[in-house]
Parts: C-alpha cells; structure tokens; sequence
C-alpha cells in the first residue's frame, strides 16, 4: 500500500512540474513565435494580454501589412520576477517585413504578466 501511495505521489508530482512547465513564460513566448511563424496571426494574439477584439485586429493588421515573417528565433533568457506575477523572456529572431526584403536579425525582450494564473506577453 505504501508502495502504491509512493507511486501515485511521483506520477502526480511529474504531471503537476510538466503542467507548469507548459505556462512558463518561454513557453508562451515559444509558442507565440510558432503561430508568427505559421502566419496564424490570430492565434498568436491569444498568448497576449489583449481582450478588445479592435485592438487585437489592429495588432493583426499591423503584422500583415508590414508583411512580416520569422525566419527563426531563440529564447535566451527567462526571468521571473520574485512575486511570481511578471516575467521577462529574452528573444533572438531573424525576420523579414516590408521594409527589409533581406532577413534583420536583433534581440526583444518580452514582458509578460500573469492574467488568471496564465502568462501572457504583455501587449
């Protein structure tokens, strides 16, 4: 019985560090770059504070018009602040736009805050 309860308790603890894990703010910042990437702009919007639907369409329309496209990115760095509700993630990316037909690569750092226990990149 004891060996169950032992069993149980570590399934649970890698279930509960692997559920963090997929909210931490790289993750966020990682998947937020993923949906650039793809083109998917509006799902790229739902990893950011932003709630008015005319503020979001207005980010939409400014990545489409500016035409910009990731090449790649890298997260370098995460930094949690120590009340647990801001974070700053560090991004190195390569990308083209309307401006630059040849890839500009340059670092972001990303601020995200917690909106009901999820991080978002503040926008």
């Amino acid at each position: 019985m004891k060996k169950l309860f032992v069993i149980l308790l570590a399934v649970v603890a890698v279930f509960g560090l692997a559920s963090c894990k997929s909210n931490s703010p790289s993750k966020v910042v990682d998947n937020y770059y993923k949906a650039l990437q793809a083109g998917d702009y509006q799902k790229a919007m739902t990893y950011t504070d932003l709630v008015d639907q005319e503020e979001i369409q207005k980010q939409i329309e400014k990545y489409q018009g500016f035409d910009v496209k990731i090449i790649s990115y890298e997260v370098v760095s995460e930094t949690i602040a120590e009340d647990g509700n801001t974070a700053e993630v560090e991004v190195k990316q390569s990308a083209t736009s309307s401006f630059n037909s040849e890839p500009k690569e340059d670092t972001k750092t990303l601020k995200l805050v917690k909106v009901d226990g999820k991080w978002k990149i503040h926008a």
